[in-house]
């Protein structure tokens, strides 16, 4: 798959994630198999008006790339100017977010609320051209609602516009997270249109980055199948190269990787902050293991680096004693 200068057979990419895809999440991710990573999605009003929390989420770093800054708005002017400051950032190219469901964003015409309005979508996608050499992605999803499926309209217009890969969450937007990816639609998207299509939604093990693939998809976008498992991406390409399933891995090292990506959001977001945000992250790197649940209540209590880092190597001894509790 060709975005620009980037080229990448097969890619496996981390999907923006609100609060979870920030530089240390993509850069243990990029480490652990993902080949390309995007930023969360950045508000462009809060981009031009240089808001501290907008500037923190594009700010990218070598070890990670190529990178996508991934932006939303539905403002041409303010998308256009936001795309010039991402790009001074140092995005490889600028993704646009049409496809976020939640009503703040999506019933003021952000996100997904450019499904329901195409000619607003398409100046959008416009005016991010506009603002930018680098290379533009789109990230959307099937439609609104059950009756308004527009994806086999948005990627021959996309193509035609000289986006250069388009990534499907294979859901409406009524439907959010919830009901199952509906992936029939990944083989119709690429009869509509020869832009690069990159699968998303459901996507959490390494069977189901094959079936996607599977399917004609030129590129696999794992979300929230990386928050539970940051190793699916090196996984799920050993699993492409040889047929082979991996065991789960030892607890010593996601115990070890626990402990670094949790100093790295501290030391990107500062201890109170970090060590909140960070909390989402137990229950994947701890998770299928015997007394876990009283490791975990313990650890949403800790608000300080040395007393979680102590608890979980506490845990570790008495786990390789047999001793866990």
């Amino acid at each position: 798959m060709k975005i620009g200068p980037i080229e990448i057979d097969k890619p496996l990419c981390l999907a923006p994630m609100e609060d979870v895809s920030n530089l240390p999440f993509r850069v243990m991710c990029k480490e652990q198999g993902a080949d390309i990573v995007y930023t969360e999605f950045t508000n462009c009003e809060a981009l031009i008006r240089n808001v501290k929390g907008a500037m923190r989420k594009i700010q990218v770093c070598d070890a990670e790339r190529p990178v996508a800054i991934q932006l939303y708005g539905s403002g041409e002017e303010s998308m256009e100017q936001a795309t010039e400051i991402a790009e001074m950032a140092g995005a490889d190219f600028i993704d646009i977010n049409c496809g976020c469901w939640v009503k703040k964003v999506a019933h003021r015409g952000d996100g997904a609320g450019l499904l329901r309005d195409l000619n607003k979508f398409k100046a959008v996608v416009q005016s991010v051209q506009r603002g930018t050499k680098l290379p533009v992605t789109v990230k959307t999803r099937l439609g609104w609602d059950e009756n308004s499926y527009v994806i086999l309209d948005v990627a021959p217009m996309l193509e035609d516009l000289g986006v250069q890969a388009l990534t499907v969450h294979c859901r409406t937007r009524k439907q959010g997270y919830t009901g199952q990816a509906d992936w029939n639609w990944l083989a119709r998207i690429k009869e509509a249109s020869k832009i690069p299509l990159i699968a998303n939604g459901d996507i959490n093990t390494p069977e189901d980055v094959k079936a996607c693939f599977d399917l004609g998809c030129d590129g696999v976008m794992i979300g929230r199948g990386a928050i539970h498992s940051p190793w699916i991406f090196r996984y799920a390409k050993h699993y492409l190269k040889t047929g082979e399933i991996l065991p789960e891995p030892a607890f010593q090292e996601r115990v070890e990787m626990c402990i670094r990506h949790l100093k790295d959001s501290v030391a990107h977001r500062g201890e109170s902050r970090g060590v909140k945000a960070f909390r989402r992250h137990y229950q994947g790197y701890l998770s299928g293991l015997r007394d876990i649940k009283k490791l975990r209540n313990d650890l949403m209590t800790l608000e300080e680096v040395a007393p979680i880092i102590d608890r979980l190597y506490r845990f570790l001894d008495d786990f390789e004693r047999g001793e866990a509790a």
